[in-house]
This record gives structure tokens, sequence and C-alpha cells, in this order.
């Protein structure tokens, strides 16, 4: 008579199977579950997002063209407008006929920006001196683990890495034999 236990093994894993492929094969959430966008919380999105930094010449058309101070200062703060302003360049806008507040924000941004800079700067430099050092004290520690000589174990020796009393080469005692005791 032939044992039934491997068919019936064959069919539970058949049936496990057949389950697993099933479960994967489902959708875990319908279609209606995925939102769009509104077209106003869209519009709101890009409104946030930071434009390209204005050039000195759009800062110049756009005072020129009689957009508020205001308006202005905060545009640049949004987009990171920065220049270096040279003290005849700082001259030329004035006459020309941008506010001072906006030449102050222009020069307090590239201030904010050199000042991030050397930051940024000193927290690089001295993250890369700590990695070398932290190499240099872990190949120091792996020298000094290799420079020291290693324990030896004999494990018919009743007394590790030592002599054991009364042996001539043991500290302390000397002459010949086991049990010579001389005195230096």
């Amino acid at each position: 008579m032939r044992d039934p236990a491997p068919a019936r093994l064959r069919a539970v894993a058949l049936a496990a199977a057949t389950l697993l492929l099933g479960a994967c094969a489902t959708p875990s959430s319908s279609p209606q579950a995925i939102q769009r966008l509104d077209p106003a919380e869209l519009a709101r999105m890009e409104l946030a997002r930071p434009g390209a930094p204005l050039s000195l010449d759009e800062i110049l058309r756009q005072s020129r063209a009689g957009v508020p101070t205001a308006t202005l200062l905060e545009t640049i703060t949004r987009t990171g407008t920065r220049h270096a302003l040279s003290p005849s360049e700082a001259i030329r806008l004035r006459e020309q006929g941008v506010a001072p507040e906006v030449l102050d924000a222009i020069t307090a941004a590239q201030e904010r920006w050199a000042r991030d800079q050397a930051t940024a700067d000193k927290v690089r430099r001295d993250t890369e001196q700590a990695a070398v050092l932290d190499k240099a004290k872990a190949e120091a520690e792996r020298y000094r683990r290799q420079s020291q000589p290693q324990p030896y174990w004999d494990p018919f020796w009743p007394y590790p890495y030592a002599y054991p009393p009364g042996y001539p080469g043991w500290r302390g005692y000397g002459g010949i034999g086991w049990g010579g005791r001389i005195r230096r």
C-alpha cells in the first residue's frame, strides 16, 4: 500500500502556492484612492518654490518699473539673490533709482552667504581632519596589536603565559633543576 503522506504534502503545497499567488495578484487599494492636486494648490506650491536669483539688471528694471520696495525685498529674499557689489556699482545703481534698502538687502545676503560658506568650509576641514585622525589612531592600534607578542597557549601546560613555580627560568629562582633555590 502506498503512503498517502507525499500526496497530501503535495496538495497542501499546491494550495499554499495558489493562495500566495492569488494574494499577490489582487490590488491592495482601489484606483479611486489616488488623489490629484487641486490646480489652486499646485499654483500655490509653484509660488512658494524659490525662483532663479535676480540679476542686477533685473533689479534695476523692476525698480524703474515702479515695483514697491517691500515687494522687491521679498523677491530678493525668496529667490536668494546676492551680489558682491563694489562701491562704484552701488553708487551707479543708487543713481539709477534703486532704493538703498534694496542695495542693503543685496549686500547683507552676500555677507550671509560668505559667512555660511566659511562655516561650511570649516566644518568640511574639521570633518576631514577628524577622519584622518581616526584613521591614524586605527592604524596605530593595528600596528600596536601586530607588534605585541602573541600569547602562547599550550593546552597541556598547566600554567598559561608563565613558568610554574620552582622552574629554573622563573623570576626569583635560579640554579639547577626544578627545586634549587639560589638567591641573587
